[in-house]
């Protein structure tokens, strides 16, 4: 006997306030008397008929995209939660004012948008105008997230030198793992580590050495010192600047290799040759 397939339950379609309301992000912000007048109502609609403020949700995300301040802070003030993937969204449309929405509403901008990605900051190393923004609102170049990486760790790797001393100078050289980032940046390093040097930072320190946390999850990669890294990348000149500051040749990594082990591995003959000179 055949049987009766199970019939399930259809969603509903969202309400069509939600799109409307989304549409109207896109056309502008509540400074607008028509475009004020027009969300009010359709927002009051919405509200009246029972339904969840959290389904508004792609209408804060369009607010956001669109850079629409004055709807991002409606919304938040009516219950909306403020989530990564928001400010996720934010970092993409670099509007200060909505991030100033989202400070004005009780976000922590010195919270990590995930485990292993640092604060906000971090994202805008790049810009000097937007770093001095941040730090001017209480951004900490330091704060870092599951492992030692911060702000001021992505700034050794891709700021400008300006923007790298001014976030240090509101920073710490021995937060981040500085030196061992700025071995990776494409253009002055020894600018970097000469004023990392000048702050007391040690250049010749095992990543993660001090910080058990970050050590355990990483220390299966081959953790080294900065020597080791520079010695990988075949950077002779970073080499020669790291040896004649006293960093050590013989210095083992979590893999138990010595810089000079790297360099003949990798067919460095040049800076294996400067490594045993020393």
């Amino acid at each position: 006997m055949a049987t009766t397939p199970a019939v399930h339950p259809v969603d509903p379609p969202p309400p069509r306030e939600i799109t409307d309301l989304a549409r109207l992000c896109l056309e502008g912000d509540l400074e607008h008397d028509d475009i004020n007048l027009a969300f009010q109502s359709k927002l009051q609609a919405y509200s009246s008929q029972g339904h969840q403020i959290s389904l508004l949700w792609p209408v804060l995300f369009a607010a956001v995209q669109y850079a629409r301040p004055r709807i991002v802070t409606l919304l938040l003030s009516q219950g909306l939660q403020l989530q990564t993937m928001y400010v996720e969204q934010a970092v993409s449309t670099g509007s200060k004012e909505v991030f100033q929405a989202f400070l004005d509403n009780g976000w922590n901008v010195n919270e990590p948008l995930y485990s292993f990605r640092p604060p906000v900051l971090a994202n805008f190393v790049h810009d000097h105008d937007m770093t001095v923004w941040f730090l001017d609102r209480g951004a900490d170049p330091d704060a870092r997230c599951y492992i030692d990486l911060t702000p001021l760790s992505f700034a050794a790797r891709y700021a400008s030198i300006p923007t790298f001393r001014v976030l240090l100078d509101r920073g710490s050289a021995n937060k981040g793992q500085l030196a061992h980032h700025a071995v990776e940046r494409n253009t002055d390093v020894i600018t970097v580590l000469d004023i990392l040097a000048s702050r007391g930072a040690l250049l010749d320190e095992l990543q993660y050495a001090t910080d058990l946390q970050s050590w355990n999850h990483e220390s299966f990669k081959g953790l080294g010192t900065p020597l080791h890294r520079a010695t990988e990348l075949g950077r002779l000149e970073i080499v020669r600047y790291l040896l004649d500051k006293q960093a050590n040749p013989r210095a083992r990594d979590s893999k138990n290799r010595t810089p000079i082990d790297i360099a003949d591995h990798l067919g460095f003959e040049d800076i294996a040759n400067l490594l045993i000179m020393y």
